[in-house]
């Protein structure tokens, strides 16, 4: 059985806006990264075909051999945009997974954990900071309203019982830190990371930082 997975992109250049600050210019750079960390991940796993959900003036920002297939979408919400890339899959594949970009601490016991629970339930969520939704499988011959943006976790939650779904949660550290803020910077400099998002960062912040400035006061 293959698990499609959407990974969301809207816009390269406007992403992370509150991130302008320590990134500058290199929001671009940060982005690209986190897709290109994500893409590797994913593709260690034959069961999973990537769907990369995006508009068609991203596709000459972004890197030319991601190995990935392409969903244009010109929709002004980003759940509206999801909601048209799992009607794409509907009919191809039992479940999709949707997982943001910005996780930079997802791995491989993440995928294999969520490959394995797809099999066996009707959905999956897994919480993220911040009242956040950090990976969400769902049947593709049910309807199910996305809600990801604020507190969407129990958006979601209540999604699954009113839609009657039989549903589980996934709990997970690695899952629940995305890259957002300041703070979320000094989280992933903290942790030696062998992946582009941390290269990047670490390029970025002078080495001689004590990465007090990047905590939001």
């Amino acid at each position: 059985m293959t698990l499609p997975v959407i990974l969301p992109l809207k816009y390269v250049n406007f992403s992370k806006s509150r991130l302008n600050e320590i990134l500058g210019q290199n929001k671009k750079n940060l982005v690209i990264a986190l897709l290109e960390d994500m893409v590797t991940l994913l593709q260690k796993f034959p069961e999973i075909e990537v769907y990369l959900l995006t508009k068609k003036e991203n596709l000459d920002i972004l890197p030319k051999k991601l190995g990935v297939k392409i969903i244009c979408e010109d929709e002004g919400d980003l759940n509206r945009a999801l909601e048209k890339g799992v009607r794409f899959l509907k009919g191809k594949e039992n479940k999709v997974l949707i997982l943001p970009l910005d996780l930079p601490f997802i791995n491989e016991e993440d995928i294999k954990n969520l490959i394995s629970l797809s099999k066996n339930y009707g959905g999956i969520i897994s919480p993220s900071s911040r009242e956040g939704t950090s990976a969400l499988i769902l049947p593709l011959d049910k309807k199910f309203k996305l809600h990801f943006g604020e507190k969407s976790f129990q958006k979601h939650l209540s999604e699954f019982e009113n839609k009657k779904i039989p549903f589980q949660i996934h709990n997970s550290e690695s899952l629940y830190y995305d890259l957002d803020t300041p703070e979320d910077v000094r989280r992933v400099l903290s942790i030696k990371l062998d992946s582009k998002t941390y290269s990047l960062l670490k390029e970025i912040i002078p080495p001689d930082n004590n990465y007090d400035n990047l905590i939001d006061k």
